[in-house]
Parts: structure tokens; C-alpha cells; sequence
């Protein structure tokens, strides 16, 4: 596997989140530009044959309501024929430019699991739909709202088997520089668990960049965190995982020991909870605390950030292990690569080669504005390779 770009760039693969990859994609009829698969041209369909209820709100309720819905990140809603019409011309907009739905990986060699990036196709009809008035239909056409699919007060998996939630308020200020901190949330379990699910919701949306999730049995969390008169305690990015990470909480199968300290992955804007693949949970000791390793960053007035998590609990032990691969590795590499100055590109590579056969099932990037490019590949015994994922903007 090989990650460049032209800056720095971090990658994480799951061997067994980020993206959930799917099945090869079928490449019948596609191009390929600059190793992204490209898509055939929009063919514009007859002078009145789309409306809202046939035709686009199966594009809408499928790729945008997951985020535009009340609770949720988005700051409107989109559930309704006239929620979207009043929004359409701005929709048609953002569309074509692919600022929305928030999707940055162009098409590789693997489906990704709920994939919300549109079709040239979809996007094309968006722009017709609206060029033509955006018409309602026939009310028999409309599909079921997918506000049935957050029931349970709003959780996306469901009800969750438990929830927990900052016991106050952490407050960040109008301005100032970005804030790192760490909170533990007891989480008063009787047995060891299997997790199979975590469901993250911020209180204040506006100033939570990212969380990251881990356990601590050890009662070293609890003890800082008590110990700062403030809520929780502070930390850099990740600054709990330091000396942990990919360490500890290598996905243990029954019998084995739980470890005292791991992770549980994470969340970040625009992220959706996901189930772990069928024989796969993460192990969490009983009488573990939740740590919740948060960037917050101002949003230009005071806020109050309480955060609540909902934990999905496996009903069996896992049959399958798993861990991740960090390219380059975390909390190493970083602090060692140094761009020069006045290089207009600027690109670096990592790779590791596998010990033992795996099957890959999700995969993630992290840059800010100054990457530029990423791509990883896995070259496959027999000299193949393939994209697993390809951002190219």
C-alpha cells in the first residue's frame, strides 16, 4: 500500500473508519482519467418527464436526509417536496460543483458501502428538475420519508443499549486557537463487552471538529480529569492515545484478556455511525471509562459543548480479529516530515507490506486544506494493483 500527495497526508486502512469498501467495481462502460474512473455524459431526459416525487426525492431521502434532518449536522432540513423546493436552485448549485453531499473520493477500483457521492447522471436530472420548475408529481410516486429510519429518538442504528453523556457543559470560548480535550465518561459496566457499534452526537455542532473514542480501565483517565477544575482534561490531538495507539485493543476473540487500554475509533463532521462487519466487535474491559478526545474549534460566539454516545453491544463474542494500519505511523513520521520552503508540490510516500493474507474493510484520510492529493494502492502477490482509495481534489 502506498500513500502520496503533495503534502502531508495520514491514512489509516482496517484489516479483517473511514470509508467501508464494498465489492470490486464493475468498470464496464467507464473510463479512466488520471486513475479516478470518469462517467459517461448526462442525457437530458423529455421536457417535463421529471418531478420531485418520481424521480428526486430517491436522490434527496438517499444521499442528503442522513445529514439534513432535525438533530442532525445539517443546518436545515430536506424531508419534505417543499423543503427541497424552496432550496432547489442552491441544490442544482452545489451539486454540480460536488460540494455536496460531502463526499471526496473519486471512483476507484472498490464500491464504498453507502456511497453518497452522486452520478453525473443524478446531478444532471437535480439541474433539469429545477431548469423545468421543479414540479411535484403525483403525490402515488412519493417514497417513504426516511425520517422512519431514526426512530428511537433520532439514533441512526437505533435505540442504542447504552448512553452515556458529559455530566456538564464544556465551555469554548468566541475565538482564540483551536482546543484539545480529553473527557471521561464512567461507563459502570458489570462484565467485559463486545462493541459492535458507536453513535456520536455533539451538543454544539458548530465548534466539534473531531472526537476520537477510547477506553481506559485503568482509572488514569478518571483521575486527570477529576483532578482539572474544568471538565475534563487537556491533551493534543489524540494527546490519550499517545503510546496506545494501535497498540492496545488489538479485537481479542473469546477468551482472551481484554486489554486495560485501546481504541474504539471515532467521529468527525459528516461521519455516520456504522455496524462493524458480521464477526467483528471491539472488546471493552468491565468497569472501563469512555474517553472522548475532542478538537473543538471557535465558531465566533461562546458555546457549550455536551456530547452524548450511544454504544451498540455485540450479542457474542467475535469470531474474527482485526487492527489497523497507519500510514505513516502515528505519533513517528508526523513530526519528521518537513516540506521545504517554496516547493510549489510536494509528495510523500509510505508503504508496508503484510505478513499474512487479510481482507481490507475500511479505509480513511486526514488533511487539511494543505493536502492536495491522496492516493493508496495495495499491490497484490503477482504484481496487480489496485486503488482502494483515490482523492484527487
Amino acid at each position: 500500500m502506498k500513500r502520496s500527495g503533495k503534502s502531508f497526508l495520514a491514512i489509516a486502512i482496517l484489516l479483517g473508519a473511514g470509508l467501508w469498501l464494498g465489492w470490486p467495481k464493475s468498470q464496464t462502460g467507464a473510463r479512466t482519467v488520471g486513475g479516478a474512473m470518469a462517467e459517461a455524459p448526462f442525457e437530458p431526459k423529455m421536457p417535463g418527464a421529471l418531478t420531485f416525487n418520481r424521480d428526486i426525492a430517491p436522490i434527496i431521502f438517499n444521499n442528503c436526509a442522513s445529514c439534513h434532518r432535525p438533530g442532525a449536522v445539517a443546518p436545515f432540513s430536506l424531508l419534505s417536496y417543499q423543503d427541497v423546493k424552496k432550496r432547489a436552485k442552491q441544490i442544482a448549485y452545489i451539486t454540480e460543483k460536488r460540494i455536496m453531499p460531502p463526499w471526496k473520493a473519486d471512483q476507484g477500483d472498490y464500491e464504498f458501502k453507502d456511497e453518497r457521492r452522486l452520478t453525473g447522471a443524478q446531478i444532471g436530472m437535480l439541474r433539469q428538475w429545477v431548469e423545468a420548475g421543479a414540479p411535484e408529481g403525483d403525490p402515488k410516486d412519493t417514497p417513504l420519508s426516511p425520517a422512519s429510519k431514526y426512530e428511537g429518538d433520532g439514533w441512526r442504528l437505533g435505540k442504542p443499549d447504552l448512553i452515556v453523556k458529559m455530566s456538564e457543559a464544556f465551555s469554548v470560548p468566541a475565538d482564540g486557537p483551536d482546543i484539545y480535550r480529553n473527557f471521561a465518561l464512567p461507563l459502570n459496566l458489570a462484565e467485559d463487552k463486545w462493541i459492535k457499534a458507536i453513535e456520536f452526537r455533539p451538543g454544539a455542532r458548530s465548534i466539534v471538529h473531531h472526537s476520537l473514542f477510547f477506553f481506559d480501565a485503568t482509572g488514569g483517565a478518571r483521575k486527570q480529569d477529576e483532578e482539572d477544575p474544568l471538565p475534563g482534561y487537556s491533551g493534543g490531538m489524540g494527546g490519550f492515545a499517545r503510546g496506545f495507539f494501535g497498540a492496545g485493543n488489538l479485537r481479542r476473540v473469546s477468551g482472551d484478556q481484554p486489554a486495560p487500554i485501546g481504541s474504539l475509533g471515532g467521529w468527525a463532521v459528516g461521519a455516520q455511525a456504522r455496524v462493524l462487519p458480521e464477526g467483528l466487535a471491539w472488546s471493552i474491559p468491565k468497569d472501563a471509562d469512555l474517553i472522548l478526545s475532542t478538537h473543538f474549534h471557535p465558531s465566533g460566539k461562546p458555546e457549550k459543548e455536551i456530547s452524548t454516545v450511544g454504544i451498540y453491544f455485540a450479542d457474542q463474542a467475535p469470531t474474527k480479529k482485526f487492527t489497523g494500519i497507519q500510514l505513516p505511523p502515528l505519533f513517528g513520521v508526523f513530526e519528521g516530515i518537513d516540506i521545504p520552503a517554496g516547493a510549489k508540490e510536494y509528495a510523500f510516500e509510505d508503504s508496508f507490506t503484510l505478513p499474512v493474507d487479510v481482507n481490507a474493510f475500511g479505509v480513511s484520510a486526514h488533511a487539511h486544506y494543505l493536502g492536495k492529493q491522496m492516493r493508496l494502492t495495495a499491490r497484490l502477490p503477482g504484481g496487480r494493483t489496485k486503488t482502494l482509495l483515490w482523492i484527487s481534489d
